[in-house]
């Protein structure tokens, strides 16, 4: 077994390399050498100015690099001071940023700086009178917002997809123990999503976020039984405004058989995490799609880094990108994007068969950018390559 050293008033210093990318307002994240108590510690570069580090209680540490040349290097310092004296000198810096939490019985929203990012469902929703129990669900993110405070996902549309809920995970076409489920179309019977519980959320200086825990129930048998287990982490950042506001959020999702049984997931043209945009996009005249590609509806089926969608709400132009991570199973994956409705999806299994077999998680990461105005396809490769190809990262100490 491995000892991390515990130490007391003592400075370590964080050297950053940018690597190939310019970077600008970077996330940052790096386990810890030394065992550190949960919570804020004042960072210091080499200018003498001050921000925050944000120690989680898997002792990762966090920060957001304000800006670092392509091919150059710089080192924050951090004194590990008493909690105590710390608090004290986070309390005075300058450089406070904060991820706050607004919870109900039914949802928990995540606001920072630049107002509220997302609410997720640890509850159930409350489907309109036109739609009956089986839409009745949690564990999934509605709304999502863009920095000027628009709303640009749906759910419980009742005239089109109410199936469809802002940013959710479920199989479509599967095979579990002889069985077929249908984990999305609720309508069918067949199967569902629903949610477990939350099992914890936390604020912030730089990061808040969640991790819950959800099943995806087999309802062809005599009996429903659990297919899968799923586990979301969500992460909300407060990055600092620019010229062009933005909020950052990124979702985990890892799923693992709940049996000694596999789930198999034939090839098919969606599937997986999907994305319902606002009620507004469903005239399609409202709203666009733009690919990592450089590609619009067109896109469809073909594989990218990066997709945004957008479009007008109340004469106001938003959008989100959905950017894939490359340890994501056949990175790049292709696209499902509709040729008229506002959803969209990464489908791998628009490229064959696959499976999820016990004992062996399959994990699925992706970075989520709100924005307002015209998509900005230079800041969405921007960004891209922070979540991507993040600086590189080591730790000294005496």
């Amino acid at each position: 077994m491995v000892t991390i050293p515990v130490l007391s008033a003592q400075e370590f210093n964080i050297h950053v390399d940018a690597g190939a990318f310019d970077r600008t307002n970077t996330i940052i994240h790096f386990p810890l050498p030394i065992s550190l108590e949960s919570g804020s510690y004042v960072l210091t570069d080499e200018t003498g100015t001050e921000s925050l580090l944000q120690v989680d209680a898997e002792n990762t540490g966090w920060f957001v690099l304000p800006s670092l040349k392509a091919g150059t290097n710089t080192v924050f310092t951090v004194k590990t001071v008493s909690q105590a004296q710390n608090q004290s000198s986070v309390a005075n810096s300058s450089a406070q940023q904060a991820v706050s939490i607004l919870k109900n019985d039914v949802t928990i929203e995540f606001r920072t700086s630049q107002g509220s990012v997302l609410r997720y469902f640890h509850g159930e929703n409350s489907p309109p009178q036109e739609l009956d129990e089986r839409y009745k669900r949690g564990g999934y993110i509605h709304p999502i917002f863009s920095p000027d405070g628009f709303e640009l996902t749906n759910h419980l549309n009742a005239q089109q997809h109410p199936h469809h809920a802002g940013i959710w995970s479920a199989w479509t076409n599967t095979v579990f123990e002889g069985n077929t489920p249908d984990f999305w179309n609720v309508h069918r019977n067949s199967g569902r999503v629903d949610i477990d519980t939350m099992l914890h959320y936390w604020e912030g200086p730089v990061m808040g976020g969640l991790v819950s825990r959800h099943h995806f129930v087999d309802l062809t048998g005599e009996e429903s039984k659990i297919a899968l287990n799923e586990m979301w982490e969500v992460r909300v950042f407060d990055i600092p405004r620019t010229d062009k506001a933005y909020h950052i959020f990124d979702i985990t999702v890892t799923q693992t058989t709940n049996t000694g049984s596999p789930l198999i997931l034939p090839e098919y043209r969606y599937g997986g995490i999907g994305f319902r945009g606002h009620k507004d996009w469903d005239d399609p005249f409202m709203s666009e799609f733009l690919t990592s590609e450089g590609l619009g509806r067109d896109g469809n089926a073909q594989r990218a880094r990066w997709v945004h969608m957008g479009g007008y709400i109340d004469d106001h132009l938003a959008g989100f990108a959905i950017m894939a991570h490359p340890s994501n199973y056949r990175f790049p994956q292709p696209a499902r994007i509709h040729p008229s409705e506002p959803f969209f999806n990464f489908a791998p299994t628009q490229m064959g068969e696959m499976s999820i077999q016990p004992g062996r998680p399959y994990v699925t990461r992706f970075r989520i950018i709100t924005s307002d105005g015209e998509p900005d396809a230079a800041l969405m490769d921007r960004l891209w390559s922070d979540y991507a190809y993040p600086p590189g990262i080591s730790v000294t100490y005496q």
